[in-house]
């Protein structure tokens, strides 16, 4: 499983910082899920289903009403960066995540292999102190960089800087094409792990909590997500990283036997 992978194209972030100074600061829409951040976080589309540039969210099912917005035509770079991308583009958009704001962790289900609909990542700007995880990883990414990013994943991101962080943000839907600049196994419908691989090992687990318990750093790691799967998937790729080989399997039967005996507790 792919969870992100840089393409072979890199753009110019001065020309598209061009591009962005061609929009006013009213004309920036607010995010429509509130649930998901803290601070300020948003858009505006520059190619949306009835090309309405406030509609920052459209389904890939309507794929056959997307349009270009009038922005777009007062971004000259970003229509030049559209023309590389020979596949189908859906809803493209500037994303800002405003210093200090905060994106909780979340995952996106309609976006993914199995859907059909990939999110490419350009960052216009962008700094050391923005944090993005996915998939309980940590993934860099530098101005003018494009990205696949599999956000049917868990992710979250911080801006801990004093500058906002500003992406262009590209659905396409996955064709041949898009599909040939990608790692083979990427495409993979599977929800395989890492520790599918990993013989059951409880002692190896045990081992591994032992050496949890005396490393800071280690939990200060097993606590960068909040989602199960995530969370699994990090305890078998540090155990190994610590000689400790056990499944992902024995990590869920530790975390069933931690809840019952929660319950258990305020039940006796």
């Amino acid at each position: 499983m792919i969870s992100s992978f840089k393409l072979p194209f890199h753009f110019d972030p001065e020309a598209l910082r061009s591009d962005l100074d061609q929009i006013s600061p009213k004309e920036w829409i607010a995010h429509f899920n509130r649930e998901y951040f803290e601070g300020e976080w948003s858009g505006i589309a520059l190619r949306s289903a009835g090309g309405d540039a406030g509609k920052l969210y459209s389904r890939a099912q309507e794929d056959s009403s997307f349009v270009d917005t009038l922005t777009l035509e007062r971004c000259p770079y970003v229509r030049e960066i559209l023309t590389t991308f020979q596949c189908p583009l859906q809803a493209v958009r500037f994303l800002r995540l405003a210093a200090g704001s905060t994106i909780r962790e979340h995952r996106d289900y309609d976006l993914g292999f199995q859907e059909g609909q990939l999110r490419l990542h350009i960052p216009i700007i962008t700094s050391p102190e923005v944090v993005f995880f996915l998939d309980a990883q940590r993934v860099e990414l530098q101005a003018g960089e494009c990205w696949y990013l599999d956000l049917s994943l868990p992710h979250w991101v911080e801006n801990r800087g004093t500058i906002d962080r500003v992406h262009l943000v590209i659905d396409c839907a996955l064709n041949d094409w898009l599909r040939g600049f990608l790692p083979a196994d990427a495409s993979s419908e599977s929800e395989s792990t890492q520790s599918d691989t990993d013989a059951s090992s409880p002692e190896e687990l045990q081992r591994f909590r032992l050496t949890v318990l005396n490393d800071l750093q280690l939990q200060h790691r097993l606590r960068q997500t909040d989602d199960r799967e995530s969370f699994k998937r990090l305890m078998v790729a540090l155990g190994r990283q610590c000689g400790c080989r056990f499944s992902g399997a024995d990590v869920e039967n530790a975390l069933q036997a931690s809840q019952k005996a929660w319950f258990q507790r305020w039940i006796d």
